[in-house]
């Protein structure tokens, strides 16, 4: 599947569709484990442009509610939607409810970030600290909300993530990724990042749950593991913490041949159907995603500089975040709405 090109306008909404916002990926082979399912986004010819390292910014609070992004490079540098920054110190770590840029050599301090841990005080100090993205249904809490401050804002959303995978308490998401640690570590070895891979389709329980596109092969480098481990591996390991059934509709059962005399090599019959298999679930999966490919979504720009503008996804389905290079597409970061249930 190849997603269309198309230049969009950097105006307050219009009409495009997820494909549009894909502009020029092909997919590749699905990799699949237990409900879970992502199917790589490649670059092949499709435009990318330098958006920088997210990892390499300087990272701190200066307040409840305001987190501070200090670039140092040469270039700016995309700060991806819904960013979790979870540290070490005893600080209260906080999130973002949109992406945003932060130009050559600059400082910018985000006054409508949020905490996500709220027994916690303290200040993140200064430095570049391990990146996160937020689970799916905290994300959808997060798109609702209007950047302006208001620090507590995302605790109610973080409290029904965690009480729904049995942990109440107060809204602390660090609490939750502590508890699970070694099976969101488990995700994270359970999936490969590929060849030429800029994104991906992510599916569970047949459903498509978030899809991702990068503005460089480097930039999806860095992001790749806060968005499997922390975002979606998190949605995974809370759905069999609450006990939700698996619906494998987008797996395909292995027909294992029979044993029989008739003479045929057992091994060669095996590996012809894990091929069988595997194609018609890349046909299963690859038809799910073409679906979701054609869903109509409402974007908007928020923020622009030079050539590129940043701005927010709206649709029936699916929310989150883009952005633009010469009006080219060249990020998104989409997650679907309802995940609770």
């Amino acid at each position: 599947m190849r997603n269309p090109l198309r230049k969009l306008k950097r105006s307050a909404a219009e009409q495009a569709t997820v494909g549009e916002l894909l502009s020029g990926t092909t997919t590749g082979r699905v990799q699949s484990a237990g409900r879970m399912q992502v199917l790589p986004l490649l670059a092949g010819d499709a435009p990318t442009t330098n958006l920088g390292d997210p990892a390499a910014l300087g990272i701190s609070t200066g307040d409840y509610g305001t987190l501070k992004f200090r670039n140092d490079g040469p270039d700016h540098v995309l700060v991806p939607s819904h960013l979790a920054v979870m540290v070490s110190q005893k600080a209260q770590d906080h999130a973002m409810p949109r992406a945003t840029l932060v130009g050559p050599g600059a400082d910018l301090p985000y006054n409508a970030a949020m905490c996500i841990q709220q027994s916690q005080g303290g200040l993140i100090s200064d430095g570049r600290h391990r990146l996160a993205v937020l689970p799916p249904s905290v994300r959808e809490a997060a798109s609702a909300m209007p950047a302006k401050p208001g620090y507590d804002r995302l605790w109610p959303a973080v409290a029904r993530f965690k009480s729904s995978a049995g942990l109440p308490g107060s809204a602390d998401l660090v609490r939750f990724m502590k508890h699970f640690a070694d099976e969101l570590d488990q995700f994270v070895a359970e999936f490969e990042n590929v060849e030429d891979q800029i994104g991906a389709v992510v599916l569970m329980d047949g459903e498509v749950l978030g899809v991702e596109r990068a503005p460089s092969h480097a930039y999806w480098n860095t992001m790749w593991e806060p968005l499997i481990r922390f975002c979606y591996g998190a949605e995974a390991v809370r759905r069999e913490a609450a006990g939700v059934p698996a619906s494998p509709v987008t797996r395909a059962p292995l027909a294992t041949p029979a044993a029989g005399g008739d003479g045929a090599d057992p091994f060669s019959a095996l590996a012809a159907a894990l091929r069988a298999a595997d194609t018609a679930e890349q046909g299963l999966v690859e038809t799910a995603t073409s679906e979701a490919a054609a869903q109509s979504v409402v974007v908007g720009v928020d923020e622009s500089a030079a050539d590129l503008a940043v701005g927010t996804v709206i649709g029936e389905r699916l929310v989150g975040a883009y952005a633009l290079a010469g009006g080219t597409p060249v990020y998104a970061s989409l997650t679907a709405r309802n995940t609770l249930g």
